[in-house]
């Protein structure tokens, strides 16, 4: 998985530099709030195949892969809540290197089309602001909404009829 758009260079707030401006920075897939809300939406097709790859991984983020029970219960909370959350461990930081703590929280929902699912967006905020749950109640619909319009936009481009 890989960063393809961020806002966060024009953000008026001060982030801690992180590197997270770069678009086509590695994101982890088990660890972070998009890669969950990825593999909790895609075809099981498709996560199979992805978490197969993780397994032989060796890279220390790609553990949860060879945990399949652990996995299924918490990609299972991600479709119930309908939101993905970075995993307790994770404290920012690109995939592949070393933990850095951003100070950070992140929500992400699916960008979900039909059978397939285009990538994910997410919302980061200084996690000493708001509890997840507090951030999600407050702005999940909005992301939902938000993630909607860019579906609809996909299919627009392609001469697809929009759902609703």
């Amino acid at each position: 998985m890989e960063r393809r758009e961020t806002s966060q260079a024009h953000t008026p707030f001060f982030m801690r530099p992180t590197g997270r401006d770069r678009i086509g920075q590695r994101v982890s897939w088990l660890l972070t709030g998009m890669g969950r809300a990825y593999l909790a939406f895609c075809p099981s097709k498709e996560r199979d195949e992805i978490l197969q790859r993780l397994r032989r991984s060796d890279k220390s983020e790609d553990w949860l892969a060879r945990d399949p029970k652990l996995l299924d219960r918490i990609l299972a909370e991600v479709r119930d809540r309908g939101y993905g959350t970075r995993d307790p461990s994770f404290l920012g930081g690109s995939y592949g290197g070393p933990p850095r703590d951003d100070g950070l929280a992140a929500i992400a929902v699916a960008l979900v089309d039909r059978t397939r699912v285009h990538g994910t967006i997410n919302i980061l905020w200084i996690k000493a602001a708001f509890t997840v749950e507090k951030f999600a109640a407050r702005h999940l619909a909005d992301l939902q909404a938000a993630a909607v319009e860019i579906v609809d936009s996909l299919r627009n481009s392609t001469g697809r009829r929009p759902a609703r």
